[in-house]
């Protein structure tokens, strides 16, 4: 869905540049607060007053607004695939306590690295929870990177079982 925002200051004679930045922040700040990945345009309209002077700015924001929920979702989809990989470690660990005492302490160190990824991909999650705009996307690729790691890491302990 297209949305538009506008913004508005008044400019006073020897202070422009100082609202100028003012203006630039707060259109920052709702961008980035509202999770905004597509800006579609950005404008800037002077105001007058009765003789013809600049008194003021009004600046256009067209965006598109990132779908409701969206994010959310995401964050909720990667919470529930740590929880079924947190599961499956549980699994590998009660069917390597069933081996013998080498084969055990080999599958523990491996039971432990799954855990360190997963610690991994969880803390990479809560990093998500906190950031917004262009920054939320970066940190969506290391989340999804450590959650491909812990997946790995959890196929294959699980294909040794199945080998032993």
């Amino acid at each position: 869905m297209i949305k538009v925002k506008s913004f508005s200051s008044q400019l006073k004679i020897f202070h422009t540049r100082h609202e100028l930045d003012e203006l630039d922040k707060e259109v920052s700040d709702f961008i980035a607060s509202r999770g905004i990945r597509k800006v579609i345009s950005l404008s800037d309209a002077s105001t007058t007053g009765n003789s013809g002077e600049t008194i003021g700015l009004i600046r256009v924001l067209a965006y598109e607004e990132p779908v409701a929920g969206s994010r959310e979702h995401y964050q909720e989809q990667i919470e529930s695939k740590l929880n079924e990989w947190g599961e499956e470690i549980e699994k590998i660990r009660k069917k390597a306590d069933k081996l013998g005492a080498e084969a055990r302490v080999k599958y523990q160190e491996q039971i432990e690295d799954l855990r360190a990824r997963q610690e991994t991909a969880r803390k990479k999650l809560e990093d998500l929870k906190r950031t917004g705009g262009e920054a939320w996307e970066d940190l969506r690729s290391g989340a999804e990177a450590a959650l491909d790691e812990l997946k790995k890491g959890v196929e294959g302990a699980v294909a040794k079982l199945k080998k032993g």
